[in-house]
């Protein structure tokens, strides 16, 4: 058993931060609430409503149209561009090609990657490929973003410049992020602070969030 008698709410205007130790269940709960997992029993309501009740096809389209993931090692489509990496949520949601690209150039442009549109992502910096993920995750413009160690494959340098984007551009899409990291700076910017511990949920103030994560670590 990973999670057991784990009870949380989230809220559509903040963001919110996940820790704890290695191994106590961090991704596991990030993928259930981003309905990539089903929970063995319980419930996960998005907007009061079961999603697990739903068929997989109605999940899958709640998935691509509400959603928006960010993993720590991008799993970005190497034989495409950047432009195209981008666009594949549309794609696959049936929007227009136009309509999807031309989307996919003005976030690519906003993310500080114009010109780079046409560019295979293995060509690109890590900062970089992390960047055209986090355009993939808003290119639906989704109520929820889940970021899993957004920053963990990264130099510090490009990691606080991906934080930046990604909460100046989750205040703009007006979403909830909810971050899973061990980076104590990047959940120190968040709203609150939540963490696991032998299966449970905590809520951590700001101010003692470095000794719940060395209490863990040790």
């Amino acid at each position: 058993m990973v999670l057991n008698d784990l009870s949380c709410t989230f809220y559509q205007d903040e963001s919110v931060s996940i820790v704890g130790a290695s191994g106590v269940g961090k991704t596991t709960f990030l993928h259930l609430i981003g309905t990539l997992d089903r929970p063995t029993e319980g419930t996960i309501l998005h907007f009061s409503q079961d999603v697990f009740s739903w068929s997989d096809r109605r999940l899958s389209t709640f998935r691509n149209r509400e959603i928006g993931f960010v993993f720590q090692f991008h799993h970005l489509l190497p034989e495409f561009n950047c432009m195209e990496n981008v666009m594949m949520p549309c794609l696959l949601a049936g929007d227009a090609k136009k309509d999807a690209g031309d989307r996919a150039r003005e976030l690519l442009s906003h993310l500080g990657l114009g010109g780079k549109e046409e560019l295979n992502v293995k060509k690109l910096s890590g900062g970089e490929q992390q960047r055209v993920a986090l355009a993939r995750a808003l290119i639906r413009t989704p109520r929820l973003i889940l970021a899993d160690e957004p920053t963990g494959n990264l130099d510090e340098k490009a990691g606080q410049k991906v934080a930046e984007l990604l909460f100046r551009i989750r205040q703009e899409v007006k979403a909830a992020l909810i971050i899973v990291t061990h980076n104590l700076n990047l959940a120190s910017m968040t709203d609150r602070c939540i963490g696991l511990k032998a299966g449970r949920a905590y809520e951590i103030p700001r101010e003692g969030l470095a000794d719940f994560v060395m209490d863990e670590a040790a």
